[in-house]
């Protein structure tokens, strides 16, 4: 969502002791095809429960609102699980990203600890939807992926990935329409 550019981001959480969360998550964005800059806003709540054998098991609900293309708005609803360095969530909307159409996406993360501060992370993701061809490819299936190296360093996260997708699907005609695949820098600090 920005147009190749660098993006700067924030996220806010609250997680209660019981389980219950809620959070907001903005993004600056850009659409190159609409020649607009905005925010990509994300707003999400939902519940997790960690199981006695140290599985976690969640679900909730968010909205995304693009302010640089208003009819990319949607809402979805999500399952998911955690346990150990996996974890994983099915996202389902009745109106993806905006289509007249429904779609899911599945995930499955990875995190592997090299040392106490460093990790390799993996993912993979598939995309399908039954969007009519409008602006991109006909095909509404697209996998997505990334591999990558993250490093705790005074407080901050640096990380360092690999990303790409198979191709731009009809349902997510943003994705891939420029470089289908390159390296993403980020640093992060959770306070």
């Amino acid at each position: 969502m920005s147009d190749n550019e660098p993006a700067a981001q924030l996220s806010v959480t609250y997680d209660h002791v019981q389980g219950w969360y809620a959070g907001a998550f903005v993004s600056t964005a850009e659409s190159g095809y609409y020649q607009t800059q905005g925010v990509q806003a994300i707003g999400f709540g939902g519940y997790a429960s960690r199981l006695p054998s140290g599985l976690t098991l969640e679900a909730g609900a968010d909205y995304t609102t693009v302010t640089t293309t208003p009819r990319f708005d949607y809402p979805e609803v999500y399952a998911g699980f955690a346990f150990q360095n996996v974890s994983g969530r099915v996202y389902y909307s009745p109106r993806y990203f905006g289509q007249d159409s429904a779609a899911v996406y599945g995930e499955l993360n990875l995190t592997h600890p090299v040392r106490d501060d460093v990790h390799l992370v993996a993912h993979i993701g598939v995309l399908g939807s039954h969007a009519k061809p409008g602006y991109g490819p006909s095909s509404g299936t697209a996998v997505d992926g990334a591999v990558g190296v993250s490093v705790l360093w005074n407080g901050f996260t640096v990380q360092a990935s690999w990303i790409g997708i198979n191709h731009a699907s009809t349902a997510y005609a943003v994705t891939g329409t420029g470089n289908k695949n390159g390296v993403v820098a980020s640093l992060s600090h959770a306070f």
